[in-house]
């Protein structure tokens, strides 16, 4: 249980800071601790950006001092709001909750939200401790492609200083680049070593996901103590689905997952915008739920694509409705906006973001690929798909999504549309076209980026459900059918938390579990090879190695200077020509002779790593490792051995011309 601190640290780094900018704002939010990430990521991304102005580094120091501003500057300037003839007219605006247009009151009662928090918090450590069970704890290396990356990323900014999101990967990426670094930016602040940090956060994000679910459902659910159980047992069914723990810990897509702990709170933001509960809405409220769907748009761009659906939908839906209540040429116009709007993103999506669709079609037939979609499955083959965990989401779904048609309810008809669209936006990820593509690029092509979408709506159709069992018109099926449902739900969690084949073998797959869906870029043997070797290397060391054989750690968790410090294709002119043509100053005579030489001395690597084992690079991934084939051929008499243990071999380099 060596987790627990850690991770309740992490979880508070994640949260604290946005919930105490809203309290010094006024903001009342339902389940406040569930909505605060967001804030944080949004306080994140300007503090970086003024630190980088500044030229002061990024630490935990400050950070600290700037949070601390920032609420201080935000008491400020509500105090003098609120001053008689100060602008605003007054802060009963500011003091109210967030989307209500009314002076303020609370959607739910107080112990109503706290059961709403607890339950999430308890869910949260529940998938935490069974994902944990197989890790080996969390200084384990995840052996994903993607977390190589984002090591990497978390050691260039705490080398660096610099967080900002254009700038602070500009090492790695050769230049000013976007990146989604906020995951990142917060991992570089834990007091602990690279991997712990990591970790940690990843299970804090994981963690605090069922409190997000229970802030969407209770800012979208009924106000007053009847929306307290729908939107607990919502957070508590948020813990049966599999998708975003596999990208957490099975595809180490951290940042994505970020962006899906903001998105149920971002989805709701854009619901209540576009008239989920009410119409109006003061311009503090229209700010402050922007503020949450830009929040979750910085988190992970992708997740905003997944707000935009459900934005369109919602459009589309209330066109629809309101052409069904006479009022046609309104209606119209609603209908055609969402439309055009559709047309649009596809166009620029196929113009604009063509280099997106990078993940291939799983090899099963169009049904298999269904089902899995249907219970929430990710594209791994050991993760088995039964309906059990999900079977009481879906009927109670079912239920709501009756419900809401019926009534003719804008919001639930909504989330009821918006499965299908989830559904069907995870089937055109199988298909081989063009026009298929451009719908599924900004997802990069995968199912698992595209399910939190589902998940959300499906949970929003949940509550709804439980609404409509609790509306029945027999007080004795009252009296019966929320009790039983809430029962079915509870022990479906509980047994899908449990369960052997779910969470714990999603959390041994990418970290102890070898062989069983992936094999590692670096076994222990390896890892404290580089570790060991790493330490007595010079300070100005200069590694070269192909970086699919696990050299990126030597940069990560050792801080030795190395060529390729993520598994990404070369970044730079010069890292290009050593990657493909390093042997080549050995022949005066060969094309771009006199390049490469330039390049080696600009560099100057002094060091090279080799793994010859049958997880090297070469092995588990040919045609990516053909990227560095020079550095796989630097002759034998450029290579003085240094350190050798079983296939694992550090040399002294010499690449003089």
């Amino acid at each position: 249980m060596s987790w627990i601190l850690p991770v309740l640290g992490a979880w508070a780094l994640l949260a604290v800071p946005g919930l105490l900018l809203m309290r010094a704002v006024g903001a009342r939010v339902p389940v406040s601790w569930g909505v605060a990430p967001l804030v944080t990521v949004l306080l994140v991304i300007g503090v970086t950006g003024i630190l980088h102005l500044l030229r002061i580094p990024w630490t935990a120091g400050t950070a600290l001092l700037c949070t601390v501003g920032a609420c201080a500057l935000a008491v400020l300037v509500r105090r003098r709001l609120r001053r008689p003839g100060g602008r605003g007219g007054g802060g009963r605006h500011l003091a109210a909750r967030v989307g209500d247009p009314r002076p303020p009151r609370r959607s739910l009662p107080v112990r109503s939200e706290a059961t709403i928090t607890a339950v999430g918090v308890l869910s949260g450590l529940a998938v935490v401790a069974a994902a944990t069970r197989r890790m080996g704890g969390i200084s384990t290396l995840n052996g994903s492609y993607d977390s190589f990356f984002h090591l990497s990323a978390i050691a260039t900014i705490r080398e660096g200083g610099d967080a900002f999101v254009t700038t602070a990967l500009a090492d790695i990426y050769g230049g000013t680049t976007y990146y989604p670094v906020v995951f990142d930016a917060l991992a570089a602040l834990l007091p602990l070593a690279t991997i712990p940090a990591a970790n940690v956060l990843m299970l804090a994000v994981l963690a605090a996901v069922p409190s997000a679910v229970g802030a969407m459902v209770a800012m979208l659910g009924p106000s007053g103590p009847t929306g307290a159980v729908p939107a607990v047992l919502a957070t508590a069914a948020s813990a049966v689905f599999l998708s975003i723990p596999a990208m957490a810990l099975v595809m180490g897509l951290w940042p994505v997952v970020l962006g899906a702990l903001c998105l149920p709170v971002g989805i709701a933001a854009a619901l209540r915008l576009l008239g989920g509960r009410r119409a109006a809405l003061t311009p503090a409220a229209t700010a402050g739920y922007g503020a949450l769907i830009l929040a979750t748009a910085l988190a992970h761009p992708t997740m905003l694509f997944s707000i935009a659906v459900v934005a369109g939908l919602r459009l589309l839906v209330g066109g629809v409705m309101t052409i069904l209540q006479g009022r046609r040429r309104r209606g119209a116009v609603e209908v055609a906006v969402a439309l055009g709007a559709a047309v649009v993103y596809v166009v620029v999506s196929a113009l604009l973001l063509g280099g997106m669709s990078m993940t291939r079609p799983a090899a099963q037939s169009r049904a298999e690929v269904l089902w899995e979609i249907l219970v929430d499955s990710p594209r791994i083959p050991v993760i088995g798909a039964p309906f059990w965990p999900v079977a009481v989401v879906w009927v109670l779904a079912l239920i709501g999504a009756f419900a809401a048609v019926r009534g003719r309810e804008r919001l639930g008809t909504t989330a009821a549309v918006g499965v299908l669209c989830a559904i069907g936006l995870g089937m055109t990820m199988q298909l081989d076209s063009s026009l298929a593509s451009a719908v599924v690029n900004p997802w990069y092509g995968a199912r698992e980026r595209i399910a939190p979408l589902m998940m959300c709506l499906l949970l929003v159709l949940l509550g709804r459900g439980v609404q409509a069992l609790g509306a029945a018109r027999s007080p004795r099926g009252r009296a019966v059918l929320v009790p039983v449902a809430s029962a079915a739900v509870l022990l479906t969690v509980v047994a899908g938390v449990i369960a052997p084949s779910r969470l714990p073998l999603t959390g041994s797959l990418a970290y102890t579990a070898y062989g069983l869906q992936l094999s590692p870029y670096v076994t222990p043997a390896e890892r404290d090879f580089i570790e060991r070797t790493a330490v007595e290397l010079p300070e100005d060391a200069v590694l070269l190695a192909d970086p699919l054989d696990g050299a990126p750690l030597y940069w990560s968790i050792g801080g030795v200077d190395t060529v390729f410090p993520t598994m990404s294709q070369p970044q730079t002119q010069d890292s290009a020509l050593l990657a493909r043509y390093a042997p080549r100053v050995d022949d005066p005579g060969a094309n771009a002779h006199q390049q490469v030489c330039a390049a080696a001395e600009r560099i100057d690597p002094t060091h090279l790593y080799r793994d010859t084992s049958e997880h090297n690079g070469r092995s588990m991934n040919p045609e990516a490792s053909a990227r560095w084939r020079g550095v796989h051929d630097i002759p034998p008499h450029r290579l003085t051995l240094v350190a050798e243990d079983g296939p694992y071999a550090l040399y002294e380099l010499d690449l003089a011309c």
